[in-house]
């Protein structure tokens, strides 16, 4: 393989990683919309809405079913050396007619969870799949940099939530919905442009493992995933939870629309400078740097007693989780089997949506004080740390 071959493969990736980024975009766009427009849906069906933490917990359950389900399915895909764009198609049409109905279908309760179950189910398509075609034709080193161009698409459509919940306050729900769910109809064809813009697949040789090396493997895997779960669990309850009540302490509520971006500004930061930081020092130091300063930074918000140190906080704990999990995204791609590329990302996947079903769940049953919610993200990002340092001496 020649230079030019691979620096044309390497620009193709990165062109690939680019479009994605419109993928992740607007599928969080549509997940934004339809969080900020449930409580209305479910009070047009008469719903109470303390429900409504345990159907977006279900949801996020869905998703996890679904993305593990998914990874599968390419995986097989893959093993008879076939296309998944067709299927992808499929899913997103599927998902986009869903998510149209959805308004109309408001007055009539089980018909309406019916259509979001199926909605969750078939927007997966949109979630893992993405990661592992770029993991399959760009290398290894390279995931954790096209990993964040990607994820700009997410720091985008959060950051921009805030915004969305005052614009669209007062807005009759079929507009934005119907808006949505061509932008998923969109995103798969951008997925189908991806997949044919990358050389198709081919066979992967693999060295044939021992039993012993397939268990040592087996078990560092599921401590990857434990600590991926950590993670997410603990920026969840920040950014869901915390955030806010930190930002009210210290300025008017009025301003949390533009207070509430800068974490997400500064995940946008990290995802840009990461790809620099894993080449000079490595994916798995990286991942513990960003944990320790993380951790500290997250500390430091929940400690802080003025406004600028509370945004300094935000915005170093927004990078910081850019690095980590872009790294861990990297680290899936370095060490999983070649051949189960969809089963690993998947499951990553999956273990992000349990950990948002998890925060959900505590925020459900109310759980925990003020204190104990505030410094609960310090405590799982250590743990988390602790975990790694171990992972780096197997």
């Amino acid at each position: 393989m020649t230079m030019t071959t691979i620096r044309a493969g390497a620009s193709a990736a990165s062109r690939a990683a680019w479009l994605l980024a419109g993928v992740e975009f607007f599928f969080s766009l549509g997940w934004v919309v339809y969080v900020i427009f449930l409580p209305e849906l479910l009070a047009r069906g008469g719903v109470d809405k303390r429900h409504l933490p345990w159907l977006l917990a279900a949801d996020q359950l869905l998703f996890a079913l679904a993305d593990w389900a998914i990874g599968v399915a390419v995986d097989r895909a893959r093993a008879a050396l076939r296309r998944i764009g067709g299927m992808l198609v499929m899913l997103a049409a599927v998902a986009a007619v869903a998510m149209l109905l959805l308004p109309w279908l408001a007055s009539a309760p089980p018909l309406f969870l019916l259509a979001t179950a199926v909605w969750v189910l078939a927007s997966a398509a949109l979630r893992a799949p993405p990661y592992v075609l770029l993991s399959r034709h760009a290398a290894r080193a390279a995931m954790p940099r096209l990993a964040g161009i990607q994820l700009l698409g997410l720091a985008v459509a959060s950051a921009l939530a805030p915004y969305l919940a005052i614009v669209l306050k007062g807005v009759d729900p079929a507009l934005p919905f119907a808006l949505s769910a061509l932008a998923v109809a969109v995103t798969a064809l951008a997925l189908v442009a991806v997949e044919r813009s990358l050389p198709p697949p081919q066979p992967v040789a693999v060295a044939v493992d021992v039993d012993g090396g397939r268990r040592v493997q087996a078990v560092g895997w599921s401590v990857l995933l434990l600590i991926a779960l950590l993670f997410a669990f603990g920026q969840q309850v920040h950014t869901a939870i915390n955030s806010a009540a930190q930002f009210r302490r210290l300025a008017d509520p009025d301003l949390l629309p533009w207070l509430l971006p800068v974490f997400w500004a500064g995940f946008s930061i990290g995802l840009l400078a990461v790809g620099r930081l894993v080449r000079a020092r490595g994916a798995l130091a990286v991942l513990q740097g960003s944990a320790a300063g993380g951790a500290l930074a997250l500390g430091c918000a929940a400690l802080a007693g003025s406004l600028a140190v509370l945004l300094s906080s935000q915005f170093i704990a927004g990078a910081l989780w850019g690095c980590i999990l872009c790294t861990s995204i990297g680290i899936v791609a370095e060490r999983g089997d070649p051949l189960q590329s969809g089963r690993h990302t998947g499951a990553l996947m999956a273990t992000l949506a349990v950990a948002a079903m998890s925060r959900l769940s505590l925020a459900a049953v109310g759980g925990g004080t003020g204190a104990l919610l505030e410094w609960l993200p310090v405590a799982v990002w250590v743990a988390a740390l602790a975990l790694l340092l171990r992972l780096a001496r197997v």
